[in-house]
């Protein structure tokens, strides 16, 4: 029994021993399963959510897109673009957009304090997000309640009665913000910018805004503004002595040949906007490299009034012979070519620049025959077009006044166009004057004795022999041109916001008319001639990324007079041409037109276009890839409208050609460098049932038969 005890003792204990190891090694076991189902949620929650979507719901003052803006928060691009950023280059595609909720609870006080900046002090901006786990998304929701617009109940100035009274009365004349407008913290910001601006041009460059004593209160009955603006004007001053310093010295320029291109003359009242336009003067003037207009630092404890003015100048080399390699759209051809100049930079004194220039330039190069050019025919073969000029000018920068300038231009020229070739003695005297600051005036007088030669061994058709036949004659003509534009367009090359306006009226034969003594014995034209030119540009995002831009222009000439019943024709020269990269770019230039295809290439009386472009920035804020800056890549998508007729009378609206394309641009310092890709949405000769871009084969009819245009700076 003993003996039996204790095996079943023993057996009992190894049973428990056995027992507790399986225990411990089932617990670790469950220590790990829980372990790892732990780092498994660690993982899962460590991995950010995407932003899949930002709705904003109650605005409806301010549009989402500004909004947007507003917020840090955005939403994360397509999965093509992630794929190109994280597998072919960070420049390209975009990344991910992550959710942080910091950052979220941050933009739901930063659209109240827009909101609140704009007037609406009551609005009340609510946030809310809603996360999948399964697609590690997120949605963002903001909710506005915009409530009541404040109002301005009355605005207040004080600091200003030591103003003379007329100065104070024109202060307030433009004034940005005013009793019973809807409040705004920007328009109040650009008021007292505006006041001090107004000050600095007219004797108070010291004048500042006290901000401590100034404030905005809300009236809680009607939660309306009263605003208070106090300033402090400073001392009245006046302009006073102006020193030259001229960089490197040249003993053929004095110091009368700038100051008198300065706006505002010694004891005058000071004004800061005067010295930027005197700097612009100068810049123009061509014979500086850079003009700098400064001053001391003005101070009111100074008991001087005056303030002297240094105006520091770098002359640019009086002799330069300068090589030309030639790119351009003149005329809606692509133009290359090159050319050799030299210029006289102060030609015999009085700041005068005398220039002349010889330039040869191909057009449309790409769609020259080569094996006709090559076969026998030479230049003079259909495809071939180009011209080449010797050109002598003097510019005369001041006459009489700094706002009147002149130009004398010489030029003798031959122009190749498919079935002749125009030579072009050009005599032109033009005066050119600036009646405000964005308006100019041109009046040019032009002697022009235009000889067609007709190349009849390359036409291929009757009408047009017939009709270059009545052509083939010279003239020479006296025209007079005056125009007026305003240009209050943003920049140069690239303008994001503004408008360009122009009228030009030409006449033709009233001088040699009234002074038959002058005539020189060959047969003159009367005609008269209007053109109307208008470009306007919009930046629909607020920050340059997507440009509306727009343009109309018009154009009629007729004869008038004893020409009117005469067989002498408005010379070609000065005809209207349709087509090509600066007109209908469905079309080749001088390929459109509303007569027999055959007389096309002649030019017609009357002329009509539009155009407008959508001009994206799309890879705004990108880095570079080598030496290309991905920013300054523009694309641009169009539609253009238009065509040229005989005459007026011919006018319909069913001959009005449509084209549409896409383009790119490149921008450089010397203006954007352009492709464009244009189809005809709309043929007015197309074959019947063969019209539109609906009738057609996509393939085979439109996108085979598109017309590329290459060009430097924008079409229009």
């Amino acid at each position: 029994m003993g003996f039996l005890f204790l095996v079943m003792y023993k057996n009992r204990k190894l049973f428990s021993i056995i027992l507790s190891h399986k225990i411990f090694l089932s617990a670790i076991a469950f220590q790990l399963l829980l372990n790892v189902l732990n780092a498994q949620v660690l993982i899962e929650e460590d991995i950010p959510f995407e932003i899949n979507n930002i709705e904003l719901i109650g605005n409806k003052s301010i549009d989402s897109d500004i909004l947007r803006e507003v917020i840090i928060s955005k939403e994360t691009p397509s999965g093509f673009s992630q794929f190109i950023y994280n597998s072919i280059s960070d420049k390209l595609g975009s990344k991910p957009e992550f959710f942080n909720e910091d950052i979220f609870t941050e933009d739901a006080v930063r659209l109240e304090k827009y909101y609140r900046s704009n007037g609406y002090y009551h609005s009340i901006i609510s946030s809310s997000f809603i996360k999948d786990s399964a697609k590690k998304t997120v949605d963002l929701l903001f909710t506005i309640k915009e409530n009541h617009h404040s109002y301005v109940d009355s605005v207040t100035y004080v600091g200003l009665d030591s103003l003379n009274p007329v100065l104070k009365g024109k202060l307030f004349t433009d004034a940005v913000i005013k009793k019973g407008m809807p409040y705004s913290g920007n328009k109040a910001s650009a008021e007292i910018a505006r006041v001090l601006n107004y000050l600095a041009n007219n004797g108070y460059p010291t004048a500042r805004f006290d901000a401590e004593n100034s404030y905005e209160s809300e009236f809680a009955s009607s939660q309306n503004f009263m605003l208070k603006f106090v300033f402090t004007p400073g001392k009245y001053y006046i302009f006073g002595t102006q020193s030259v310093h001229i960089d490197p010295p040249r003993p053929d320029i004095y110091n009368r040949l700038f100051l008198r291109h300065l706006d505002f003359q010694t004891g005058e009242t000071y004004s800061r906007e005067k010295i930027t336009s005197s700097e612009r003067n100068l810049n123009r003037l061509g014979i500086l490299e850079t003009a700098r207009i400064d001053h001391g630092t003005i101070s009111d404890t100074s008991q001087q009034t005056t303030i002297p003015i240094d105006i520091y100048l770098r002359p640019r080399a009086r002799n330069e012979l300068s090589p030309e390699f030639i790119i351009s759209d003149e005329g809606g051809f692509f133009n290359i070519g090159i050319g050799l100049g030299y210029t006289n930079r102060n030609f015999l004194g009085d700041a005068r620049i005398f220039d002349t220039h010889i330039r040869l330039r191909t057009q449309d190069i790409q769609r020259w025959d080569f094996n006709n050019v090559f076969g026998g025919k030479g230049l003079k073969d259909l495809s071939v077009r180009g011209a080449v000029e010797l050109q002598f000018q003097i510019i005369q920068p001041y006459l009489i006044t700094r706002t009147l300038s002149a130009t004398w231009t010489s030029t003798i020229s031959a122009e190749k166009q498919q079935p002749y070739i125009l030579s072009i003695l050009r005599n032109k005297i033009g005066f050119n004057k600036q009646f405000a600051t964005f308006t100019n005036g041109y009046f040019d007088w032009t002697l022009e004795r235009v000889s067609p030669e007709i190349l009849q061994d390359t036409l291929n058709t009757q009408a047009l022999l017939s009709a270059l036949r009545e052509e083939d004659q010279p003239q020479f003509n006296s025209i007079f041109t005056v125009t007026i534009q305003r240009d209050k367009t943003n920049d140069l090359f690239s303008p994001t916001s503004g408008f360009f306006h122009s009228i030009s009226l030409e006449e033709s034969g009233i001088l040699p008319k009234i002074l038959p003594g002058i005539r020189s014995g060959l047969p003159f034209t009367q005609y008269y001639k209007v053109s109307l030119f208008g470009r306007w540009y919009q930046d629909l995002t607020w920050r340059r990324f997507n440009i509306l831009a727009y343009k109309l222009r018009s154009g009629y000439q007729n004869k008038y007079g004893d020409s009117r019943s005469s067989d002498v024709r408005i010379p070609l020269n000065r005809r209207f041409f349709a087509g090509g990269s600066s007109s209908v770019r469905g079309w080749n230039a001088r390929e459109l037109g509303s007569m027999p295809t055959d007389l096309i290439q002649l030019g017609g009386n009357f002329i009509f276009e539009g155009s407008a472009e959508m001009r994206v920035s799309h890879f705004q804020g990108y880095g570079n890839i080598w030496f290309i800056k991905l920013e300054n890549i523009v694309g641009v998508y169009f539609l253009d409208i238009g065509n040229v007729w005989k005459d007026i009378s011919d006018f319909r609206i069913k001959d009005i050609a449509v084209a549409a394309g896409f383009g790119i641009r490149y921008e450089t310092f010397f203006g954007p460098f352009r492709i464009d890709y244009g189809i005809r949405m709309y043929d007015p000769k197309g074959e019947t049932g063969h019209k539109t871009i609906f009738q057609k084969r996509f393939l085979n009819e439109t996108l085979s038969r598109g017309v590329f245009h290459f060009g430097i700076g924008h079409a229009f």
